[in-house]
């Protein structure tokens, strides 16, 4: 399969697990109780931690990277703090804002591993 499909599922697999988190954070931040849209966050934001796995080794693989380059690491235990947030949304409404800001950081610091620190090298 070409690269360019990867990365497209790659960035397909983070826009769904920003909105799934979006939606679910705006439901904790409304102290709603809806279960639409909690089922509808969940399976949003896992099926996109799945495309992000998934299509992110296809790129490393296909691109020939070495899968202990210190960016690759950090974005992997990224995506395992991403992936462990949603036990904290939903267990924990009251801590909806700083849990929105915190993912933000945490998706702005893979951008910065791939288009900064991976070009450094």
């Amino acid at each position: 399969m070409p690269v360019y499909i990867y990365q497209i599922l790659h960035v397909a697999g983070i826009i769904m697990l920003f909105m799934g988190y979006g939606a679910l954070l705006a439901r904790s931040l409304a102290n709603s109780d809806n279960a639409a849209v909690r089922k509808l966050g969940s399976i949003t934001s896992g099926i996109g931690l799945l495309l992000i796995l998934v299509a992110g080794f296809g790129m490393i693989s296909k691109l020939g990277h070495n899968f202990t380059a210190p960016w690759l690491i950090v974005k992997m235990v990224i995506w395992l703090a991403l992936g462990g947030v949603i036990v904290l949304i939903n267990r924990k409404p009251a801590l909806a804002k700083p849990l929105w800001w915190s993912i933000l950081g945490l998706g702005t610091l893979a951008a910065v591993m791939v288009y900064y620190v991976r070009f450094q090298g």
